[in-house]
This record gives structure tokens, sequence and C-alpha cells, in this order.
């Protein structure tokens, strides 16, 4: 299920191509701010558009709704913190934007299919 999250980000650069000017900015900016936690009308003031433009298209172009996709990237800035082993589930979380550990491992198998320590173990 990881390697589907992965190629199915490939697959969503694809519509790029395809898209109105904002989007690839949309992309830019979601992940330049990913841990201040955007909201619509923050993202379309920033954007010059309507939110309502973003919110009806984001799905098209991006493959989920705008909470999951700030979820995907949250989720994979923590696979390499957990692979280090350094920190705890509840420093990853934390770091990586979840409020606490217990919402940050319900997103991560939710995602990924497997338990953070279990992909630790990978």
């Amino acid at each position: 299920m990881l390697f589907s999250q992965i190629s199915n980000s490939h697959h969503h650069l694809e519509r790029f191509n395809k898209s109105p000017f904002w989007v690839k900015s949309l992309e830019e900016l979601l992940n330049d701010c990913w841990n201040e936690n955007p909201n619509l009308q923050d993202l379309a003031t920033v954007l010059q558009l309507n939110p309502i433009t973003i919110s009806k298209h984001f799905p098209k172009y991006f493959g989920c709704t705008l909470g999951e996709y700030m979820r995907r990237i949250k989720i994979n800035r923590a696979l390499p913190l957990i692979q280090s082993n350094k920190n705890s589930l509840t420093e990853i979380s934390l770091e990586c934007g979840f409020p606490d550990q217990s919402h940050f491992i319900r997103t991560f198998k939710n995602q990924t299919g497997f338990l953070p320590k279990q992909f630790q173990k990978l």
C-alpha cells in the first residue's frame, strides 16, 4: 500500500500537464507550508482564487481531499524519522504535525497498511 501511495503521487503529476496554472503553485505551497495546516481560505487568498474553485477541483488534480493530501505529506515526512529509530513515536507525531500519537498511528496505518513499529522493522 505504501508503494501504491507513491505511485499515486506520480500519477497525479501527470495530471499537472493538463491542469490550470494554479495547481502546480498549490502543490508547491502545500509542500512548503505542510506544518502550518493551511485552510482553504488562506490558500485561496495566496493563489488569488475563490476557495470553492480549489475545493471543487482539488480531488480531480490530487486524487484526494485537501485534508487527505496534507496527511500524506505529514506521513511521508515521518517515514525517514521512523526508520532512523532515533525519536519516540510521540516526538515524531508532534514533529510531523499530528496533535497526538494515537492520531498519528491511526493515520500511518490507514495510509501505509503498517503500524509505525512494524514499518520500522522492514
